[in-house]
Protein backbone atom coordinates (compact mmCIF):
# COMPACT_ATOMS: atom_id res chain seq x y z
CA UNK A 1 0.00 0.00 0.00
CA UNK A 2 2.29 2.80 1.02
CA UNK A 3 5.00 1.02 -1.67
CA UNK A 4 2.97 2.47 -4.18
CA UNK A 5 1.98 5.61 -3.23
CA UNK A 6 5.92 6.28 -2.77
CA UNK A 7 6.12 5.59 -5.93
CA UNK A 8 4.01 8.30 -7.25
CA UNK A 9 5.64 10.56 -4.33
CA UNK A 10 9.04 9.70 -6.26
CA UNK A 11 7.86 10.07 -9.80
CA UNK A 12 6.26 13.00 -9.36
CA UNK A 13 9.56 14.45 -7.23
CA UNK A 14 11.89 13.00 -9.85
CA UNK A 15 9.83 14.96 -12.67
CA UNK A 16 9.51 18.20 -10.62
CA UNK A 17 13.32 18.59 -9.89
CA UNK A 18 14.56 17.40 -13.00
CA UNK A 19 11.94 19.45 -15.85
CA UNK A 20 11.78 22.17 -13.73
CA UNK A 21 14.69 24.25 -14.72
CA UNK A 22 14.09 23.02 -18.11
CA UNK A 23 9.93 24.68 -18.04
CA UNK A 24 9.87 27.88 -19.66
CA UNK A 25 7.39 31.24 -18.39
CA UNK A 26 7.48 34.26 -20.69
CA UNK A 27 10.58 32.72 -22.94
CA UNK A 28 12.85 32.41 -19.33
CA UNK A 29 13.42 29.03 -17.02
CA UNK A 30 10.77 29.05 -14.47
CA UNK A 31 13.75 28.66 -11.72
CA UNK A 32 16.91 29.84 -12.60
CA UNK A 33 20.07 31.41 -10.71
CA UNK A 34 21.43 34.16 -13.25
CA UNK A 35 24.79 34.71 -10.99
CA UNK A 36 26.39 37.19 -13.56
CA UNK A 37 23.33 38.94 -14.13
CA UNK A 38 23.04 39.56 -10.43
CA UNK A 39 19.23 38.01 -10.46
CA UNK A 40 17.07 34.76 -9.59
CA UNK A 41 14.39 33.85 -12.42
CA UNK A 42 11.32 33.08 -10.42
CA UNK A 43 8.10 31.23 -12.31
CA UNK A 44 7.72 34.26 -14.85
CA UNK A 45 9.56 37.25 -12.54
CA UNK A 46 12.66 38.88 -11.64
CA UNK A 47 14.75 38.73 -8.37
CA UNK A 48 17.43 40.76 -8.71
CA UNK A 49 20.79 40.65 -5.74
CA UNK A 50 19.59 44.21 -4.72
CA UNK A 51 16.24 43.36 -4.06
CA UNK A 52 17.92 41.74 -0.14
CA UNK A 53 13.94 42.52 1.31
CA UNK A 54 12.67 40.19 -0.92
CA UNK A 55 15.18 37.01 -1.32
CA UNK A 56 15.37 37.21 3.12
CA UNK A 57 11.76 36.93 3.11
CA UNK A 58 11.71 34.22 0.61
CA UNK A 59 14.33 32.21 2.25
CA UNK A 60 12.64 33.00 5.50
CA UNK A 61 9.58 31.53 3.97
CA UNK A 62 11.18 28.28 2.58
CA UNK A 63 12.94 27.79 5.70
CA UNK A 64 9.59 27.76 7.66
CA UNK A 65 8.28 25.89 5.68
CA UNK A 66 10.61 23.07 5.73
CA UNK A 67 10.03 22.79 9.20
CA UNK A 68 6.81 23.15 9.30
CA UNK A 69 6.65 19.90 6.97
CA UNK A 70 9.37 18.14 9.50
CA UNK A 71 7.20 19.21 12.68
CA UNK A 72 3.86 18.31 11.03
CA UNK A 73 4.90 14.88 9.03
CA UNK A 74 8.20 13.62 10.64
CA UNK A 75 10.91 12.59 8.38
CA UNK A 76 8.36 12.88 5.06
CA UNK A 77 11.15 14.28 2.96
CA UNK A 78 14.02 11.81 3.58
CA UNK A 79 11.48 8.12 2.79
CA UNK A 80 9.60 9.90 0.01
CA UNK A 81 11.24 12.80 -1.94
CA UNK A 82 14.90 13.03 -0.71
CA UNK A 83 16.92 12.39 -4.20
CA UNK A 84 19.25 10.41 -1.68
CA UNK A 85 16.22 7.50 -1.34
CA UNK A 86 14.03 8.19 -4.56
CA UNK A 87 16.80 7.78 -7.18
CA UNK A 88 17.97 4.22 -6.17
CA UNK A 89 15.05 3.23 -5.84
CA UNK A 90 14.01 4.28 -9.21
CA UNK A 91 17.07 2.51 -10.16
CA UNK A 92 16.22 -0.77 -8.12
CA UNK A 93 12.20 -0.38 -9.90
CA UNK A 94 13.78 0.08 -13.29
CA UNK A 95 16.16 -2.67 -13.02
CA UNK A 96 13.60 -5.17 -12.29
CA UNK A 97 12.21 -4.92 -16.14
CA UNK A 98 15.39 -6.74 -16.89
CA UNK A 99 15.95 -10.51 -16.37
CA UNK A 100 17.10 -11.56 -13.39
CA UNK A 101 21.04 -11.79 -14.36
CA UNK A 102 20.92 -8.27 -15.31
CA UNK A 103 19.81 -7.14 -12.77
CA UNK A 104 22.30 -5.63 -10.34
CA UNK A 105 24.65 -4.04 -13.28
CA UNK A 106 21.58 -2.78 -14.94
CA UNK A 107 20.49 -0.68 -11.67
CA UNK A 108 23.91 0.65 -11.40
CA UNK A 109 23.57 1.79 -15.31
CA UNK A 110 20.12 3.61 -14.40
CA UNK A 111 21.38 4.64 -11.50
CA UNK A 112 24.40 6.20 -13.59
CA UNK A 113 22.73 7.85 -16.23
CA UNK A 114 20.37 8.92 -13.38
CA UNK A 115 23.24 10.88 -11.88
CA UNK A 116 24.22 12.13 -15.32
CA UNK A 117 20.84 13.58 -15.26
CA UNK A 118 20.54 15.01 -12.33
CA UNK A 119 24.17 17.04 -12.73
CA UNK A 120 22.59 18.61 -16.02
CA UNK A 121 19.55 19.35 -14.38
CA UNK A 122 22.08 21.30 -11.31
CA UNK A 123 23.81 22.89 -14.51
CA UNK A 124 20.30 23.83 -15.79
CA UNK A 125 19.45 25.83 -12.31
CA UNK A 126 22.54 28.32 -13.38
CA UNK A 127 22.93 28.26 -17.38
CA UNK A 128 20.01 28.12 -19.68
CA UNK A 129 19.22 25.47 -20.93
CA UNK A 130 19.02 26.27 -24.15
CA UNK A 131 22.99 27.12 -23.64
CA UNK A 132 23.66 24.11 -21.97
CA UNK A 133 24.89 21.90 -24.34
CA UNK A 134 26.84 24.04 -26.08
CA UNK A 135 28.56 25.61 -22.35
CA UNK A 136 29.55 21.99 -21.75
CA UNK A 137 31.17 21.43 -25.04
CA UNK A 138 32.89 24.74 -25.29
CA UNK A 139 33.90 25.67 -21.80
CA UNK A 140 36.39 23.06 -19.50
CA UNK A 141 35.36 24.63 -16.51
CA UNK A 142 31.15 23.95 -16.97
CA UNK A 143 32.37 20.76 -18.39
CA UNK A 144 34.43 19.87 -15.23
CA UNK A 145 31.99 21.28 -13.09
CA UNK A 146 29.62 18.99 -14.66
CA UNK A 147 31.67 15.73 -14.91
CA UNK A 148 32.55 16.18 -11.03
CA UNK A 149 28.78 16.27 -10.07
CA UNK A 150 28.19 13.33 -11.98
CA UNK A 151 31.17 11.69 -9.87
CA UNK A 152 29.90 12.81 -6.68
CA UNK A 153 26.17 11.79 -7.30
CA UNK A 154 26.84 8.65 -8.23
CA UNK A 155 29.31 7.65 -5.66
CA UNK A 156 26.31 9.28 -2.81
CA UNK A 157 23.83 7.22 -4.34
CA UNK A 158 25.66 3.66 -5.43
CA UNK A 159 28.04 3.70 -2.98
CA UNK A 160 27.41 5.51 0.15
CA UNK A 161 23.79 4.99 -0.39
CA UNK A 162 21.65 4.70 3.12
CA UNK A 163 25.03 4.66 4.82
CA UNK A 164 24.33 8.69 4.07
CA UNK A 165 21.40 9.10 5.69
CA UNK A 166 22.61 7.10 8.93
CA UNK A 167 26.24 9.50 9.32
CA UNK A 168 26.20 12.11 7.55
CA UNK A 169 23.43 13.63 6.27
CA UNK A 170 22.70 17.38 8.59
CA UNK A 171 19.16 17.65 8.19
CA UNK A 172 18.32 14.06 9.16
CA UNK A 173 20.48 15.03 12.61
CA UNK A 174 18.81 18.35 12.76
CA UNK A 175 14.97 16.98 12.42
CA UNK A 176 15.68 15.38 15.99
CA UNK A 177 15.71 19.09 17.46
CA UNK A 178 11.82 19.32 16.17
CA UNK A 179 10.44 15.63 17.05
CA UNK A 180 8.36 15.37 20.16
CA UNK A 181 6.54 12.25 21.54
CA UNK A 182 3.22 13.34 19.00
CA UNK A 183 5.42 13.52 15.76
CA UNK A 184 4.24 11.60 13.06
CA UNK A 185 7.01 8.58 12.92
CA UNK A 186 6.85 4.72 11.84
CA UNK A 187 6.52 2.94 15.22
CA UNK A 188 6.20 -0.72 16.35
CA UNK A 189 3.22 -1.65 18.80
CA UNK A 190 5.56 -2.75 22.01
CA UNK A 191 2.87 -4.15 23.84
CA UNK A 192 2.02 -6.59 21.27
CA UNK A 193 5.55 -7.57 21.41
CA UNK A 194 5.23 -11.23 22.52
CA UNK A 195 2.38 -11.62 19.46
CA UNK A 196 5.35 -10.92 16.85
CA UNK A 197 5.76 -13.94 14.85
CA UNK A 198 9.64 -12.92 14.51
CA UNK A 199 9.72 -13.38 10.68
CA UNK A 200 12.42 -9.95 10.62
CA UNK A 201 10.83 -9.31 7.36
CA UNK A 202 10.62 -5.43 8.48
CA UNK A 203 14.75 -5.46 9.05
CA UNK A 204 15.75 -7.00 5.80
CA UNK A 205 14.01 -4.90 3.97
CA UNK A 206 14.64 -1.77 5.92
CA UNK A 207 17.36 0.63 3.67
CA UNK A 208 19.13 1.81 6.55
CA UNK A 209 19.09 -1.82 8.34
CA UNK A 210 17.49 -0.94 11.51
CA UNK A 211 15.07 -3.00 13.94
CA UNK A 212 12.13 -0.77 13.99
CA UNK A 213 10.87 -3.22 17.14
CA UNK A 214 13.75 -1.81 19.37
CA UNK A 215 11.90 1.61 19.77
CA UNK A 216 12.40 5.27 17.13
CA UNK A 217 15.62 5.57 16.08
CA UNK A 218 17.40 8.60 14.28
CA UNK A 219 18.24 6.55 11.59
CA UNK A 220 14.36 5.50 10.20
CA UNK A 221 13.94 7.67 7.35
CA UNK A 222 10.08 6.79 7.25
CA UNK A 223 9.86 5.06 4.07
CA UNK A 224 7.14 2.69 5.45
CA UNK A 225 8.64 -0.47 3.74
CA UNK A 226 8.26 -2.21 7.64
CA UNK A 227 4.96 -1.09 7.69
CA UNK A 228 4.16 -3.06 3.88
CA UNK A 229 6.12 -5.99 5.22
CA UNK A 230 4.52 -6.53 8.46
CA UNK A 231 1.20 -6.30 6.81
CA UNK A 232 2.20 -8.81 4.30
CA UNK A 233 2.86 -11.60 7.39
CA UNK A 234 0.10 -10.10 9.27
CA UNK A 235 -2.78 -10.53 6.67
CA UNK A 236 -2.01 -13.93 6.14
CA UNK A 237 -2.21 -14.80 9.73
CA UNK A 238 -5.53 -12.99 10.35
CA UNK A 239 -3.87 -10.56 12.81
CA UNK A 240 -3.55 -6.97 12.75
CA UNK A 241 -0.34 -5.34 11.88
CA UNK A 242 2.26 -4.47 14.58
CA UNK A 243 3.68 -1.23 12.87
CA UNK A 244 2.49 1.45 11.47
CA UNK A 245 2.57 5.41 11.26
CA UNK A 246 2.01 6.62 14.96
CA UNK A 247 1.19 9.84 16.09
CA UNK A 248 -0.52 13.07 15.17
CA UNK A 249 -0.39 16.61 12.78
CA UNK A 250 -3.36 17.82 14.93
CA UNK A 251 -1.60 19.49 17.68
CA UNK A 252 -0.47 23.17 19.05
CA UNK A 253 2.92 22.73 17.78
CA UNK A 254 1.99 21.82 14.29
CA UNK A 255 0.04 24.50 14.06
CA UNK A 256 2.01 27.18 15.09
CA UNK A 257 4.95 26.13 12.86
CA UNK A 258 2.21 25.62 9.93
CA UNK A 259 0.89 29.26 10.49
CA UNK A 260 4.38 31.01 10.50
CA UNK A 261 5.01 29.39 7.56
CA UNK A 262 1.75 30.35 5.52
CA UNK A 263 2.51 34.03 7.35
CA UNK A 264 5.61 33.93 5.56
CA UNK A 265 5.10 32.72 2.12
CA UNK A 266 1.57 35.13 1.81
CA UNK A 267 3.86 37.85 2.80
CA UNK A 268 6.37 37.02 0.29
CA UNK A 269 3.50 36.71 -2.43
CA UNK A 270 2.14 39.91 -1.54
CA UNK A 271 5.45 41.53 -1.65
CA UNK A 272 5.74 40.29 -5.07
CA UNK A 273 2.61 41.07 -6.86
CA UNK A 274 2.96 44.57 -5.57
CA UNK A 275 6.44 44.61 -7.48
CA UNK A 276 6.43 46.91 -10.34
CA UNK A 277 7.83 45.59 -13.98
CA UNK A 278 9.60 48.41 -14.62
CA UNK A 279 11.66 50.16 -11.86
CA UNK A 280 13.80 53.59 -11.46
CA UNK A 281 16.86 54.11 -9.33
CA UNK A 282 18.78 57.10 -9.35
CA UNK A 283 22.06 57.28 -7.05
CA UNK A 284 24.43 60.29 -6.24
CA UNK A 285 28.22 59.60 -7.52
CA UNK A 286 29.55 62.88 -7.26
CA UNK A 287 30.39 66.53 -7.10
CA UNK A 288 31.63 68.01 -9.96
CA UNK A 289 34.94 70.35 -8.94
CA UNK A 290 34.75 74.06 -9.74
CA UNK A 291 31.10 73.76 -10.77
CA UNK A 292 27.71 73.89 -9.50
CA UNK A 293 27.04 69.99 -10.58
CA UNK A 294 27.05 66.53 -9.67
CA UNK A 295 27.10 63.62 -11.37
CA UNK A 296 24.71 60.88 -10.97
CA UNK A 297 24.34 56.81 -11.57
CA UNK A 298 21.06 55.41 -12.54
CA UNK A 299 19.58 51.88 -13.14
CA UNK A 300 16.47 51.12 -14.91
CA UNK A 301 15.15 47.61 -14.46
CA UNK A 302 12.98 45.64 -16.40
CA UNK A 303 11.79 42.89 -15.04
CA UNK A 304 8.68 41.93 -17.75
CA UNK A 305 8.69 39.81 -20.69
CA UNK A 306 9.20 42.86 -23.35
CA UNK A 307 12.01 45.64 -24.19
CA UNK A 308 10.95 48.90 -22.89
CA UNK A 309 12.24 52.08 -24.45
CA UNK A 310 12.24 55.58 -22.38
CA UNK A 311 13.69 58.72 -22.19
CA UNK A 312 14.75 60.76 -19.36
CA UNK A 313 14.49 64.06 -17.98
CA UNK A 314 14.55 66.33 -14.90
CA UNK A 315 11.50 67.69 -13.02
CA UNK A 316 12.52 71.01 -12.06
CA UNK A 317 15.21 73.54 -12.47
CA UNK A 318 18.79 72.64 -14.25
CA UNK A 319 20.02 71.10 -17.03
CA UNK A 320 21.17 67.29 -17.99
CA UNK A 321 24.02 65.85 -20.02
CA UNK A 322 24.52 62.12 -20.40
CA UNK A 323 22.51 58.98 -21.58
CA UNK A 324 19.22 60.20 -21.47
CA UNK A 325 17.58 57.78 -24.22
CA UNK A 326 17.59 53.91 -22.30
CA UNK A 327 16.68 51.01 -24.08
CA UNK A 328 15.86 47.76 -21.47
CA UNK A 329 15.87 44.38 -23.09
CA UNK A 330 13.34 41.74 -21.48
CA UNK A 331 14.65 41.16 -17.55
CA UNK A 332 17.57 42.80 -17.80
CA UNK A 333 19.11 46.45 -16.51
CA UNK A 334 20.28 49.40 -17.81
CA UNK A 335 22.83 51.38 -15.99
CA UNK A 336 24.08 55.05 -17.40
CA UNK A 337 25.49 58.13 -16.11
CA UNK A 338 23.98 61.89 -16.03
CA UNK A 339 25.35 65.18 -14.64
CA UNK A 340 22.92 67.74 -13.20
CA UNK A 341 24.05 71.74 -13.63
CA UNK A 342 22.20 74.36 -12.08
CA UNK A 343 22.86 78.17 -11.81
CA UNK A 344 23.42 78.22 -8.69
CA UNK A 345 24.62 75.75 -5.95
CA UNK A 346 21.37 76.19 -3.22
CA UNK A 347 21.34 72.32 -2.79
CA UNK A 348 18.33 70.33 -1.60
CA UNK A 349 16.91 67.46 -4.40
CA UNK A 350 16.93 67.18 -7.88
CA UNK A 351 13.95 64.43 -9.78
CA UNK A 352 14.60 62.46 -12.57
CA UNK A 353 11.90 61.27 -14.44
CA UNK A 354 11.89 58.69 -17.11
CA UNK A 355 8.62 58.44 -19.96
CA UNK A 356 7.87 56.10 -22.39
CA UNK A 357 5.55 53.46 -23.55
CA UNK A 358 3.37 54.81 -21.09
CA UNK A 359 4.73 54.53 -18.72
CA UNK A 360 6.14 56.79 -16.15
CA UNK A 361 8.76 57.05 -13.15
CA UNK A 362 10.27 59.34 -11.06
CA UNK A 363 13.97 58.65 -8.65
CA UNK A 364 15.19 61.38 -6.46
CA UNK A 365 18.28 62.03 -5.47
CA UNK A 366 20.16 64.47 -3.55
CA UNK A 367 21.61 67.59 -5.08
CA UNK A 368 24.86 69.10 -2.47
Amino acid sequence: MWKQRRRIAALAQGAVILALPFLEIGGESALRFDIPGGKLLFFGTTLWLSEFHLLLLGTLAVLLLVLAVTVVFGRVWCGWVCPQTVLPELSSWASCLLPASWRKTGGKAVLFLLSGAASLSVIAYFVPPSEAGAVLFRSRIAAGIFLVQWAVFFFMLALLGPTFCRTVCPYSMFQNLLFDERTLTVGFDRSRMEECPRCERCVSICPVKIDIREGAQRECIACAACIDACRAISDRQAIRPFIAYRGTIRRPKAALWGGAAAAAGLAFLLLLLQKPDVSLLVQWEAKIAGAPANSYRYTVRNDGGRPVALALRLDGEGTMYGEKEIQVGPRTRKTGKVIVRREENEGGSVTFVAEGQGLSLSGKAVFP
